[in-house]
């Protein structure tokens, strides 16, 4: 009796499965690395932006006006209610990271107790060649911003 059935023995399948996974893994393993400095750098300028709403939260519902305080020289920034009550201080990620101003200021960054900003203009978030372009809008304190 003569056996004709046709098929792959589980070597060969163990063999095409784990070259396939590794094939599909390879990817994976690589475009993380490609695009992390990009990928940082969101993450960096989205703290920022929640930060920045950290500190419009804070003013409405303490009923106090808080500052926002960039100094690029120490690498850090804070919000504070005054200049010795510090609520949070948070150090830059990176070493290429500095926040310049635009159309506003960086020493005016600053919340009324009703949530609205005192002054309203843009500020240029650098991490190393990538730039952030925030906007702080006057009336309904809206805060936005976009990469350039």
């Amino acid at each position: 009796m003569i056996e004709s059935e046709k098929g792959f023995t589980l070597i060969e399948l163990l063999v095409t499965l784990s070259i396939l996974s590794i094939l599909l893994l390879l990817p994976i393993i690589t475009l993380p690395n490609l695009a992390s400095t990009t990928h940082q750098a969101d993450l960096m300028a989205k703290q920022l932006k929640e930060d920045l709403l950290l500190a419009q939260q804070l003013a409405m519902s303490t009923g106090r006006q808080t500052y926002v305080r960039v100094d690029n020289q120490l690498q850090e920034y804070a919000i504070r209610f005054s200049f010795s009550e510090v609520y949070l201080k948070r150090t830059y990620l990176e070493n290429g990271m500095s926040i310049e101003p635009n159309t506003l200021s960086i020493s005016s960054i600053s919340f009324l107790a009703n949530g609205h900003p005192t002054h309203s203009g843009s500020f240029i978030l650098r991490i190393d060649d990538i730039r952030y372009r925030y906007t702080i809008y006057l009336g309904k304190g809206m805060i936005s911003y976009k990469k350039l």
